[in-house]
């Protein structure tokens, strides 16, 4: 947890504002309008350490969104099997992967994988649906 400053300390950005926070990162001293945190408990940061947190945490995101792209199309590639489940799977996973592929350049260069598994399920679903008129209208 952040410690207080001492006394007398003056925010790195803001000279003129005394320090509330020591950045727990790099020593800065730091107001309370410059404090960054992750959530509201969190000790916070100051500007350039969560700069520099933007930087090292913005491709993990963008990671995490193409990996579910991807898991997207191997449920599309498996859905032409006759399973309903893993075929409603698909088809949210599908969904739920397109629908996130806007938020980054990695994502968006990736929205492929879930149109492509999208059309898989797709596939699937008229193949089942044409199973099912065959046993019907051979009885």
């Amino acid at each position: 947890m952040s410690q207080g400053p001492p006394p007398g300390a003056r925010c790195r950005q803001h000279p003129e504002v005394d320090a509330a926070w020591v950045c727990h990162r790099c020593g800065s001293f730091f107001c309370d309008s410059c404090a960054r945190r992750t959530r509201p408990d969190a000790a916070p940061l100051c500007p350039a350490c969560w700069d520099l947190r933007g930087r090292a945490v913005g491709p993990l995101v963008a990671a995490s969104k193409t990996r579910l792209q991807t898991a997207a199309l191997v449920l599309g590639c498996i859905a032409p099997l006759p399973i309903p489940a893993l075929q409603l799977a698909s088809l949210i996973v599908n969904i739920i992967a397109l629908a996130k592929s806007g938020e980054s350049t990695e994502a968006r260069a990736a929205r492929w994988k879930p149109l492509v598994g999208l059309s898989l399920t797709g596939v699937g679903l008229l193949i089942d649906a044409a199973a099912v008129v065959f046993i019907i209208a051979s009885k």
